[in-house]
């Protein structure tokens, strides 16, 4: 059943849709009103968050109390490759980290239309990179709605380049398809009150450029998926973009890859930024802590006590 407070917020965005950031289209006035809006998030408590410049990129640290040092995540933020932060996504990339126990790295990678694809590829495969050179193992690339299409983008080009393979895969209402041929993109625009089909063309067409939208880079869902590592797929039941993530994961599962689709009824595009305020919210990031927490790796230290042994 829905919770009051899941009601409440649906009913709220519902009412004030026109005047909020999601259903404005101009680049900047998106980017500051989802800065604004994102200003209204609580930031958990046992965490903290560190700006840098990683990669040439700015970034941000996010570390729980208490971290364990055998996993780290990346997490993509989404935004329709157009908008978006480490800051509008601080809250939601803080109670992560402190459900998963994980030191978090956030990057703001280039946006459309100023800088359409591939910069934002670009970017985050030298971000992994770093993160490699830098002797982080076991790291787990998370990503929300386009950041979750730019995940998968990244591990095609972590199996290109041989790198070593992340550990796991976290997508969130993750939009992998942009020639937006799922039938929810239709089916649930009166239903989904965050993303209509009319916003995902826009954005679409902003990222793409004169790329052609069934790049594999660019939508997933025709991408080769073999090899891809252990994932967890969360997607909302009223999303317009609920056919992206159901689809992706009968792919993945064809492919062998061991893949989790959680659908969660009644719930909008990338709920989970209601961390806090939620009960659903909350019950989809602890399954995000746990999933993380119950994947097993192995590190150098492991490897070596190993050899020691034999």
């Amino acid at each position: 059943m829905q919770s009051v407070q899941s009601y409440t917020v649906k009913t709220f965005i519902n009412v004030f849709r026109k005047s909020l950031f999601v259903h404005k289209t101009e680049p900047n006035t998106i980017r500051v009103g989802f800065e604004r809006v994102a200003s209204l998030t609580k930031f958990p408590r046992f965490v903290t968050k560190e700006e840098i410049k990683y990669a040439d990129l700015e970034a941000a640290w996010f570390t729980p109390d208490g971290y364990g040092k055998s996993k780290t995540i990346l997490y993509l933020h989404g935004g329709g490759y157009v908008m978006g932060s480490f800051n509008t996504h601080r809250a939601l990339i803080g109670r992560i980290a402190r459900a998963s126990g994980c030191k978090t790295l956030a990057v703001n990678y280039r946006k459309a239309p100023e800088n359409p694809y591939p910069a934002a590829v670009h970017d985050v495969l030298k971000v992994y990179k770093q993160m490699l050179a830098d002797g982080y193992e076991n790291i787990f690339i998370m990503g929300d709605s386009a950041g979750g299409g730019l995940a998968l983008a990244l591990l095609q080009l972590i199996r290109k380049h041989k790198l070593a393979q992340a550990a796991g895969l976290v997508l969130l209402s993750p939009w992998t398809d942009l020639t937006l041929s799922g039938d929810s993109v239709h089916g649930k625009k009166d239903i989904d009150p965050m993303v209509s089909p009319g916003l995902l063309e826009i954005f679409s067409k902003r990222y793409l450029g004169d790329a052609d939208p069934k790049d594999p880079l660019i939508s997933p869902y025709f991408a080769d998926v073999k090899g891809f590592p252990p994932t967890l797929i969360q997607v909302g039941g009223n999303e317009t973009l609920l056919d992206d993530a159901t689809r992706m994961a009968q792919k993945l599962n064809k492919a062998g890859v061991k893949v989790k689709l959680d659908i969660f009824d009644n719930m909008m595009h990338v709920w989970h930024f209601f961390g806090g305020i939620m009960p659903e919210a909350n019950k989809a990031i602890d399954e995000i802590g746990e999933f993380v927490k119950t994947t097993r790796v192995s590190t150098r230290a492991d490897k070596l006590d190993a050899l020691a042994v034999y």
